[in-house]
């Protein structure tokens, strides 16, 4: 019910003006702070296979003004176009590396964190919220060697880590990924022999008929051909694991 484009890495950021407002006979407390107002940031679901920031019931208006807090709410990019990963195929590449979408969101936090003064929020009250795909990209984050420490806080709505959908391995990512390609009539079997030559060969690829055919390999329940991938770098081991190790102090969520 949106405009689809490949040209969709924005941030959306509500602030509000530095007035009071009444409410039923009440009046709201000013937004005005000495450090600067705390951030909510919004992360859409959609089982990291669709979804946008610019839906109507994402429009953060009246939550920013009546709250006295900063929203922001990100693109990133989901599906294949977000979470190809062909990596095992390529020596010293960024092809197809998988978890591009996580590396969008873990953008868009370093900017805000790193901006949050320009517009009148406080960097270290930073707190990122989000449902299903959200939720779960919420908890990688904070787990994440890549961005904990980036954001201290986390709401988890629906989503996280240790929902069946929320992670893959290289070795499932990897298979889900060539079925793509010979379903787009690219010819997996000379990954081997000539990798660049298959990802040229997707690239000519219409976008539409990529976000029609992954959905070829969805199976079972809940059982979405895209997610983010145990890749030795964003997710260096199994999401878990890194629960378990507990490398992320003052954490609250």
């Amino acid at each position: 019910n949106t405009n689809i484009s490949e040209d969709c890495l924005y941030l959306n950021i509500w602030v509000p003006q530095k007035l009071r407002l009444r409410h039923k006979g009440s009046e709201l407390p000013s937004n005005e702070k000495s450090n600067g107002l705390p951030l909510l940031v919004w992360i859409y679901g959609g089982g990291f296979m669709s979804g946008t920031a610019t839906l109507d019931v994402y429009d953060a208006d009246i939550m920013a003004v009546t709250s006295s807090v900063i929203i922001a709410s990100m693109q990133y990019r989901v599906g294949a176009f977000g979470f190809l990963y062909l990596n095992k195929h390529f020596t010293n590449s960024e092809e197809a590396p998988g978890n591009m979408g996580l590396w969008d969101q873990a953008l868009a936090l370093r900017w805000l964190r790193d901006n949050a003064a320009a517009f009148g929020g406080d960097p270290e009250l930073i707190t990122i919220f989000g449902e299903s795909a959200g939720g779960s990209s919420v908890s990688l984050h904070l787990i994440s060697p890549v961005t904990r420490g980036l954001v201290r806080r986390g709401i988890l709505q629906s989503g996280t880590l240790n929902a069946p959908w929320s992670y893959m391995t290289g070795e499932k990512a990897n298979e889900v990924a060539k079925i793509l390609v010979d379903d787009c009539g690219c010819n997996s079997t000379m990954l081997q022999e000539n990798p660049a030559r298959v990802m040229a060969c997707m690239r000519s690829v219409d976008a539409k008929t990529i976000s029609v055919q992954q959905w070829n390999s969805y199976w079972g329940i809940l059982g979405f051909p895209s997610a983010p991938t145990i890749d030795g770098i964003f997710l260096p081991k199994h999401p878990l694991d890194l629960l378990r190790e507990a490398d992320f102090t003052d954490t609250e969520i």
